[in-house]
């Protein structure tokens, strides 16, 4: 019978050899780019960046405004029965359905339904 003869050397050597063959393969198909999404219509992409509710849109105003804000006990829905920002004299209405109201107190969109102690009955 014909003995093989096994070496510690090739075997090492093989292990080394399929090791680096997976690693390239591995490189390979990671630099093809398969992890990349695919390119958004320019319109759906300003729609992303846009929130869908435009009374949540904080983004042009100041970290001193909004502590102002805050200050005043600005809050989006009113506890105060019949005191709102919408019959208050402070309160600047939207021009149309895609804005927010504003207030003169301070920047920021401001709610209807919203309500600060600032509150001041609108005369009429």
């Amino acid at each position: 019978m014909e003995q093989k003869e096994y070496s510690r050397r090739k075997f090492i050597h093989q292990c080394a050899g399929s090791g680096a063959a997976l690693l390239g393969t591995l490189f390979l198909f990671n630099s093809c780019g398969g992890n990349e999404k695919p390119a958004e219509p320019a319109a759906k992409k300003e729609a992303a960046d846009k929130p869908a509710d435009p009374c949540s849109d904080f983004s042009g105003v100041s970290a001193e405004e909004l502590d102002k804000r805050k200050n005043l006990g600005y809050v989006d829905q009113s506890t105060v029965p019949g005191n709102s920002c919408g019959n208050c004299g402070l309160y600047i209405p939207p021009a149309n359905d895609t804005e927010c109201g504003r207030c003169l107190l301070f920047k920021g969109p401001v709610r209807a339904e919203g309500h600060c102690v600032q509150y001041v009955a609108k005369t009429t």
